[in-house]
């Protein structure tokens, strides 16, 4: 059992297909808002600008899933990593 005040390491890989599934499912998301109601669909094109592919359509919102969790996965990842090597040091440094 822990004690008060000890933290625990979060597997970087879980946290990278979590924040990718969520990006994913918002890009998707936005673009069928846009293709159905007309919604954001300035946005999107500026979206567009940087990930090949999204427009406000439904084969645009594929693409946006995609890259969504591509950019989701790569940006979860990345934060667990620091998360984990910033608890490293605080166990190693800060008692």
């Amino acid at each position: 059992m822990k004690s008060k005040g000890e933290c625990s390491k979060i597997s970087a890989c879980s946290l990278g297909v979590a924040f990718g599934v969520v990006e994913g499912l918002f890009m998707l998301g936005f673009a069928l808002a846009g293709m159905f109601f007309g919604y954001g669909t300035s946005m999107s094109h500026q979206i567009a600008s940087v990930y090949y592919g999204y427009a406000p359509t439904l084969k645009g919102g594929i693409y946006g899933a995609i890259w969504g969790f591509i950019d989701g996965f790569v940006f979860g990842l990345i934060a667990g990593w620091v998360y984990n090597k910033s608890l490293d040091y605080c166990k190693k440094y800060c008692k």
